[in-house]
């Protein structure tokens, strides 16, 4: 099938013919139309007309149009028949030279031509000339403009010239803004420069090392090898530490620990650690800190030189209170206290632990004061300044001088020779202390390993030092208030032990019972790597 097109609103006024093969045409101000009426009141897509069998119908798409006088939706169109589509005339003329339908096109005699002289008419009138290419060049321009030259507007102008132009360019700066900034970094979050030094330019090292000069490396450069250590060296602070993520965002750093440790040996050849990818996974087990060799029976023991039964103090009968003659239950917070808000246990003291059982007296019956709990050097030097006291007369509070003990008179000022033996007396009396201390009366020697030397006049007595471990895994971050809801046994059970040496520490296995790896499992605590590690460990400045 075919369609003849005359058109008459050319701007030479010459008539011109097209011919359209099809069945189907449309008429709109829209390109793709294969009649087209370039009109701001013609639809883009007005009507279609179609040619069939029974004839050539037409109808509405977008817009009515008028047929034959009458506003329609729809027509049967005829030999003869007029169409009206905004400004144009279309009429219905007999087919020939092979085409079904003839259609002539002009403008319609309707259009005031007074009007068409009006400039202004035209330009609202006409179709727009600005093609989609155009107005989206527009749109991008106009965009850059306002959210690219806005903000960087005081780094392009000269502020002290132009005053305003920080104040317009800091709120342009904020619709920028990608998130909230770190909560101990609120203080400047309308300070941009703070980190972003230039702009368009990533924020580098210096700027965080501005503030935190004291971050160390993550283990000395002289122990890393390879493409690793490289890697190591030029990673930036921000590929790790992204901030605008939210006030409590954190590190997520299970993957950046993995990509060296699943091969460690690769990564550093001279690492003292194994392998592991995942806490839930391939973690080895613990290592603890100042362990000696293992015993006999092959359980580790701590050579603290010290001596401690935990099953005596912790009988549920309790312990006889020495004073009261009572028995008195004890439990682990009775000795080992929290400190650091909870996070830490702080070592044990004899003075404030201890001596409400164990009392360092030395002779009941003259003084209820006690030797410090010091070195034997220490003690006997007190004991000494005691008795010389007592043996001239300047008797403490509290003291009752013994029956054999020789003392100068009082009120008499002593002489050199009354002097020397005052202090015969007492250094004397103080080793004769310090033997019941430490043999006769056995005080010492409960707890501590006591070591004698020489007989007679050159007797001494050593105490083994005590090297107690105050951290048994340094380097991994542990806090005793996160994990409050448990019982000190569940962990440490010592219930059973008699013995200093024995370790408490619980394996990896029982952590294992209430903590996953990174991706968590049921009824399990996801743990990453840096719940429990330090990556900033080393003992060097970073870069």
């Amino acid at each position: 099938m075919e369609l003849l097109v005359t058109r008459h609103d050319t701007e030479d006024g010459a008539a011109r013919e097209q011919r359209l093969p099809g069945s189907v045409f449309q008429l709109g101000r829209g390109s793709q139309c294969e009649i087209h009426l370039p009109d701001a009141r013609v639809a883009l897509t007005h009507a279609r007309l179609t040619l069939g069998a029974s004839g050539a119908t037409i109808e509405a798409v977008e817009q009515r149009f008028v047929h034959n006088d009458r506003e329609v939706s729809g027509a049967q169109l005829a030999a003869g028949d007029t169409l009206e589509i905004g400004p144009y005339f279309l009429k219905v003329d007999v087919a020939s030279s092979g085409a079904v339908l003839a259609i002539a096109v002009r403008l319609s005699s309707r259009v005031s031509t007074r009007a068409s002289s009006n400039a202004l008419f035209r330009v609202l009138t006409r179709a727009p000339r600005l093609s989609k290419r155009r107005l989206s060049y527009l749109a991008f321009f106009g965009t850059l403009l306002v959210t690219l030259l806005a903000p960087i507007a005081s780094d392009l102008l000269d502020r002290q010239q132009l005053p305003l132009a920080e104040p317009l360019a800091a709120g342009a700066v904020q619709a920028w803004n990608p998130g909230e900034l770190l909560r101990s970094h609120l203080t400047f979050a309308h300070e941009c420069r703070a980190c972003h030094k230039v702009a368009f330019q990533r924020v580098p090292d210096t700027a965080c090392n501005a503030c935190h000069s004291s971050v160390r490396e993550h283990v000395a450069s002289s122990k890393m090898a390879g493409s690793t250590a490289f890697t190591l060296s030029e990673t930036r602070c921000a590929q790790c530490h992204r901030d605008h993520k939210g006030k409590l965002a954190e590190a997520h750093s299970d993957q950046l620990c993995a990509q060296c440790h699943a091969r460690i040996e690769e990564a550093a050849s001279r690492a003292v650690v194994q392998k592991v990818s995942d806490f839930g996974k391939d973690h080895p087990q613990f290592r603890l800190w100042r362990v000696g060799p293992r015993d006999p029976q092959g359980h580790l023991a701590e050579r603290s030189n010290l001596k401690f039964n935990h099953t005596l103090h912790l009988d549920p009968g309790g312990v006889r209170d020495p004073n009261s003659r009572r028995r008195t239950v004890l439990a682990c917070g009775d000795c080992h206290e929290a400190e650091d808000g909870g996070a830490r246990i702080a070592p044990v003291s004899m003075e404030r632990h201890c001596s409400s059982c164990h009392a360092l007296t030395f002779e009941p019956q003259v003084t209820k004061r006690q030797v410090p709990h010091a070195a034997l050097d220490e003690v006997e030097r007190s004991l000494r300044e005691f008795y010389a006291r007592l043996v001239i007369g300047d008797v403490p509070a509290g003291a009752t001088p013994p029956r054999d003990l020789p003392r100068l008179r009082p009120g008499v000022a002593p002489s050199p020779e009354e002097r020397r033996e005052a202090m015969r007396i007492a250094d004397e009396r103080a080793r004769r202390a310090v033997r019941e201390l430490v043999q006769t009366r056995a005080v010492c020697s409960t707890c501590h390993y006591v070591e004698r030397k020489g007989q007679g006049e050159r007797t001494s007595w050593t105490i083994a030092p005590v090297a107690l471990t105050s951290a048994w895994m340094p380097a991994a971050n542990f806090r005793h208030d996160k994990h409050a809801a448990q019982t000190c046994i569940t962990c440490h059970d010592v219930r059973a032990s008699r013995r200093a040496e024995d370790v408490a520490m619980p394996d990896i296995a029982r952590c294992r019972q209430c903590h996953a790896g990174a991706q968590g499992a049921p009824g399990k605590v996801a743990s990453e790597c840096a719940a429990c590690h330090r990556f900033h460990g080393g003992t060097n400045t970073w870069h």
